[in-house]
């Protein structure tokens, strides 16, 4: 379209007498009939976090401080775990579909995670962002509202505003120690409301709810007959103390997600979870699953089960790198007098940092990018009212840490 800043493709739906227009600018959807009439149209806002790590996190010679998860886990240190058997049992794996679910033994091996649950509680997903992807599109209604805590990864509030449905948002404040306000979180709660998405231990703060506070927030969640989700993804990576007891180890209708990339840093494995007592739900999103993947992949879920028989030892090294870039960041930040501040994480690989207030930290972050190669998450990707922070992973490499952090400084 001449004069436009957009690009649009228009192609066919499925043969019929309809066909899509795409802007790719504003990720938008426009369906038309060849009489011209609009039918509907679709549109998913822009994906801030992940388009940042798109444009920087695969350049050559950069250094990530910004991941969410630990150093990387290679196929070869898995295997090595049992031996030659095991070694030849991954070579020789059919690579067909398998079932929907998740095998019982990759079923199991999760749910020994939690204390209350078993095989039969949980739904294997192509990672976390599957299973919020299905939850919101089979539970989630225009007409509804569903409350979500903030900042959050932005799936699931992308999605509800593409499916129109009202976002009710509990903002959190490093006042607060990142936790939510339960007076806040009573009034936006209504008739209307039928899910609460919290993510706990948080992201991208690191702040942990104790037992008491999932109860509160239950009692105010059930009043009101909305579902309970807790993005647990960071639990298992507990830094200072026993990890937090799961939502669903709480609270009896609750739903707890979670996946291999966080704790064991096995992203590439693309294998993640729902779990929940509720088995009528779990039912209703292995249908819906039928539309999306269908079924993980064979040789991730083989990987996954393999990694959680090893759980310990994949993990130690990875918290006992966490625990020492943390300490070294908690040092610089202490000694920063002032201009740096932060509320220390208890859990997960990550911490929001509120930078000086005389500069603009995502042009901050584009020109360390650039020009030193070294890769943090700018806050305003979570929304305009977290412009002041960033986020740095201190899950990589110390040495990698390390050198990244004093770049970071010099540039400040």
């Amino acid at each position: 379209m001449a004069g436009s800043a957009s690009s649009f493709y228009l192609a066919m739906v499925g043969g019929s007498d309809v066909y899509a227009l795409y802007d790719t600018t504003s990720v938008t959807f426009i369906f038309i009939s060849r009489k011209g009439l609009v039918m509907e149209k679709h549109q998913l806002p822009p994906f801030r976090l992940e388009r940042w790590f798109a444009e920087f996190e695969f350049v050559p010679g950069m250094r990530n401080l910004a991941a969410s998860g630990p150093f990387a886990v290679k196929t070869g240190e898995l295997l090595e775990l049992e031996g030659v058997e095991t070694t030849a049992q991954y070579l020789n794996l059919d690579l067909d579909y398998i079932e929907n679910p998740g095998s019982e033994s990759l079923r199991q091996g999760v749910a020994d995670l939690y204390s209350t649950l078993n095989a039969s509680d949980v739904q294997i997903t192509s990672g976390a962002s599957e299973a919020l992807f299905l939850l919101m599109w089979t539970f989630a209604a225009p007409g509804t509202n569903i409350v979500v805590e903030e900042p959050c990864y932005g799936n699931v509030p992308g999605i509800a505003e593409s499916l129109g449905i009202e976002l009710c948002r509990l903002p959190l404040s490093q006042e607060d120690d990142w936790k939510p306000n339960l007076e806040q979180l009573s009034r936006l709660i209504d008739e209307k409301t039928s899910l609460v998405y919290l993510v706990h231990p948080h992201n991208p703060s690191g702040s942990v709810l104790s037992r008491d506070e999932m109860e509160a927030i239950a009692s105010i969640t059930e009043r009101a007959g909305a579902m309970l989700v807790n993005d647990e993804v960071f639990r298992p990576i507990a830094l200072d103390d026993e990890a937090v007891p799961s939502i669903v180890d709480v609270v009896e209708n609750a739903v707890s997600i979670g996946d291999m990339t966080k704790p064991w840093g096995l992203g590439g494995l693309r294998v993640g979870w729902i779990a929940s007592h509720r088995h009528e739900l779990l039912d209703l999103l292995s249908s819906a699953r039928d539309y999306s993947t269908m079924c993980s992949s064979a040789p991730g879920s083989f990987l996954a089960e393999l990694a959680l028989r090893h759980s310990t030892h994949i993990m130690a090294p990875r918290l006992a790198a966490a625990r020492d870039n943390r300490n070294l960041l908690t040092d610089v930040i202490a000694l920063s007098e002032g201009s740096l501040s932060w509320r220390r994480p208890e859990a997960g690989y990550t911490a929001f940092v509120q930078m000086p207030a005389h500069i603009s930290t995502t042009a901050f972050c584009r020109r360390l990018a650039q020009e030193q190669r070294i890769l943090l998450l700018p806050g305003e990707v979570y929304g305009s009212e977290y412009e002041r922070f960033v986020r740095i992973g201190y899950g990589c490499d110390p040495a990698l840490f390390q050198e990244g952090l004093m770049a970071f400084l010099e540039a400040i």
